[in-house]
């Protein structure tokens, strides 16, 4: 297979993987990498539900909380039209028909309710609420790594793309300088048809990886929630290396298990269980509170009635505060509810040893992915290195002797590859380090180690 073939099949793939601003309007704003990770958060439809989670548990906190002081806090007020009565027990009214004129009546009464003890039941509902608003903003939190991270692998992408598309069109240009104008006699009959079959294959191959790109380049403007038309152009001009200096292994265990969102939320979660098992217990003691009121009525067509042994609906003013006791005895019911609060707490419990566990595998895992990578890297680098000064040679060797056309073409398919790898190198590198950021809980990679 000729240097071209070989080329475009092993690009074309990779070109899949990310979009390119190659053929954006110049005047196109160009977006950077932190505006398309912003552009996301705004958009994202996770990120508005895992915000409207979390309001809806810092309302269950305020309600939480609002059983502090006074949660029943009720004025009622009624008011109608009611038959005139003048006169008492002793001097009923002479009217005995029971028809008389209507005259206003109003009547309102104010009740409260506050809890002087609760044997930790309020407390704990309130510690419950508190662990439950924490465990919502820690998995809010890992939804913007994960988002973040998607944007960074097709960031990284999408400039991979646009380098390999330029290295086809190098490849291309040069070809067609250098071999594409050559005398058939020049050339062996195989070498002749493989070159005339190369740069034919190069010619299609090209539109497609112009669809193929654009494709990827709409991808992208849905994944960050901006217009696909027209492309997005990147701020970025070609696929570079990441510079951070990254923590050693054992800091970086050590901060995760504090940093990342998983953890907090498993933490979050462990401690709003374990106020629920304390609240159902809570449930068995007596409820103590403080409660009273004051009631108030006036029908200006009635005789007020001061005779305590006679009941007068119409007419009053009074009100009183004690002192009450509830107490449930369903101890069938409150051990059944203690049980399944404990039930879910040991289940949630189970995950933590395991759970932290996972993570030091895991940032270990990504750990030495990065490392790996970064070896990766320097020797694509050194290989490019070599292959440039390879094709350089090759060059010159031709131009003096052109029997060696073998050796030329066999130095521009080195070139290829190794520049190839050089590009696909840097992309794993630089993916690498953002599952290293993700995996460690978003500790930026810009420490001292």
């Amino acid at each position: 297979m000729s240097i071209i073939a070989l080329a475009l099949w092993s690009l074309i793939p990779l070109a899949l993987i990310g979009s390119s601003a190659l053929f954006a309007d110049e005047e196109m704003h160009l977006y950077s990498l932190r505006e398309l990770i912003d552009s996301a958060m705004a958009n994202n439809t996770e990120i508005e539900e895992g915000t409207w989670k979390v309001r809806g548990e810092s309302a269950r906190l305020r309600q939480a909380n609002a059983l502090r002081f006074l949660p029943r806090l009720r004025l009622e007020s009624e008011s109608g039209l009611v038959p005139e009565a003048k006169g008492d027990v002793l001097h009923p009214p002479s009217d005995s028909t029971g028809y008389r004129p209507l005259g206003p009546f109003g009547r309102a009464r104010l009740e409260f309710v506050q809890p002087l003890y609760t044997f930790g039941q309020i407390s704990n509902l309130q510690k419950a609420a508190e662990g439950g608003l924490k465990a919502e903003k820690a998995a809010l939190e890992q939804t913007r790594l994960e988002i973040t991270f998607a944007v960074k692998e097709l960031f990284y992408g999408v400039l991979l793309a646009q380098d390999l598309h330029t290295l086809v069109e190098r490849l291309s240009d040069t070809i067609d300088e250098e071999l594409g104008d050559l005398p058939d006699d020049e050339l062996s009959l195989s070498d002749s048809y493989k070159l005339k079959l190369a740069l034919l294959e190069l010619e299609a191959q090209r539109g497609e990886a112009a669809r193929q790109l654009e494709l990827a380049r709409a991808a992208l403007a849905w994944h960050t929630g901006l217009p696909d038309a027209p492309p997005l152009k990147l701020e970025a001009q070609w696929l570079a290396p990441v510079e951070v200096a990254v923590p050693p292994l054992n800091r970086l265990g050590n901060r995760a298990l504090t940093r990342r969102p998983d953890w907090r939320q498993l933490q979050a979660g462990l401690a709003a269980r374990k106020a629920q098992v304390d609240a159902a217990r809570s449930a068995y003691y007596p409820q103590i509170f403080l409660a009273g009121g004051l009631r108030y009525a006036a029908a200006p067509g009635r005789t007020d009635q001061h005779n305590p042994f006679v009941k007068d609906e119409f007419n009053y003013f009074n009100g009183g505060v004690f002192i009450g006791i509830q107490q449930s005895f369903e101890f069938g019911l409150l051990r059944a509810q203690v049980d399944k609060a404990r039930a879910t707490f040991r289940q949630l419990k189970a995950k933590e040893s395991s759970a932290e566990q996972g993570i030091l595998l895991y940032i270990q895992q990504a750990y030495y992915g990065y490392q790996q990578a970064e070896q990766d890297l320097d020797k694509a680098r050194q290989g490019r290195q070599l292959g440039r000064q390879w094709l350089k040679l090759a060059r010159e060797e031709y131009e003096f002797d052109p029997d060696t056309l073998k050796d030329l073409i066999t130095a521009f398919e080195a070139w290829a590859r190794l520049e190839q790898s050089y590009y696909e190198a840097i992309y794993d590198f630089n993916v690498s380090l953002a599952e290293l950021e993700k995996t460690a809980g978003g500790i930026p990679m810009n420490e001292q180690p």
